[in-house]
């Protein structure tokens, strides 16, 4: 069975090395999206080790995935993140499963590295989504926080892929505001107004689900630090889904 592994990117050059490097025993083929708004070397960085660049306008990831989805020529498609990677373990398992004819799609565990550290707690794992599937049998739905659907049966594996996350605030930061972005587009499209009530309850749910209910405080300062983040997250999300309301005319 061929496998072919798809990734999006946006100036990933220093990421790009260790992912394509993890997966390239293991894929027969790697297709790599670029966001044309890139302007390091991620073009040059993934010809040189191999991988099939295209280029498409980024209008949200599932977009951008399903694109790559697209490109894809391989039976089944392992889905990997430019700052991921596949170990050794994990790599063996796709290769036994993709000759199991009883699935369609696997759902595989990831074990986050923020911070410097690995996240075990805080909401950040377990992690587990469907990211090897048939081709014929997957799409991605979603403009932010993408998760494939799957027409078939899903099993899953037991080794997990690595995800290097947000090695500084500052990264999260940037994050923080794509994200937001879309997150705030897709709930206007979806109709959802801006609500104060809201606007302090979602935030304020967030850091106690996270660093109480999921026990955030096992992870230590960290634990803090990433729930205090997402409460944020989820206040600015609102306020750019006020920001975009109709203009009243007096």
């Amino acid at each position: 069975m061929k496998i072919s592994a798809t990734l999006i990117a946006l100036n990933e050059e220093n990421n790009l090395p260790r992912a394509i490097s993890s997966i390239k025993d293991l894929a027969d083929e790697i297709i790599l999206v670029i966001d044309p708004r890139s302007t390091d070397k991620t073009k040059e960085v993934a010809e040189k080790l191999g991988a099939k660049v295209f280029t498409r306008e980024f209008d949200d990831f599932a977009n951008q995935k399903n694109f790559a989805l697209g490109q894809a020529r391989g039976s089944w498609v392992l889905s990997l993140d430019c700052d991921e990677e596949i170990p050794g373990e994990l790599a063996s398992e796709v290769r036994k499963a993709v000759k199991v004819d009883q699935y369609d799609a696997y759902l595989i565990p990831r074990r986050n590295i923020l911070l410097g550290r690995e996240i075990k707690h805080t909401r950040w794992s377990p992690d587990k989504h469907i990211w090897l599937f048939k081709r014929k049998k997957g799409k991605w739905r979603g403009k932010v926080h993408e998760e494939v659907v799957v027409d078939g049966i899903v099993g899953e594996l037991k080794n997990a892929k690595i995800h290097y996350s947000y090695e500084s605030l500052s990264e999260f930061l940037k994050m923080m505001n794509r994200y937001t972005d879309l997150a705030a587009d897709e709930m206007g499209q979806k109709g959802q107004k801006f609500s104060y009530f809201m606007l302090f309850f979602v935030p304020a749910l967030s850091f106690l689900r996270r660093f109480f209910y999921k026990k955030g405080f096992l992870d230590g300062w960290r634990g803090f630090v990433l729930s205090y983040l997402m409460a944020i997250y989820r206040m600015v999300t609102w306020i750019k889904v006020w920001e975009r309301k109709p203009v009243e005319l007096k």
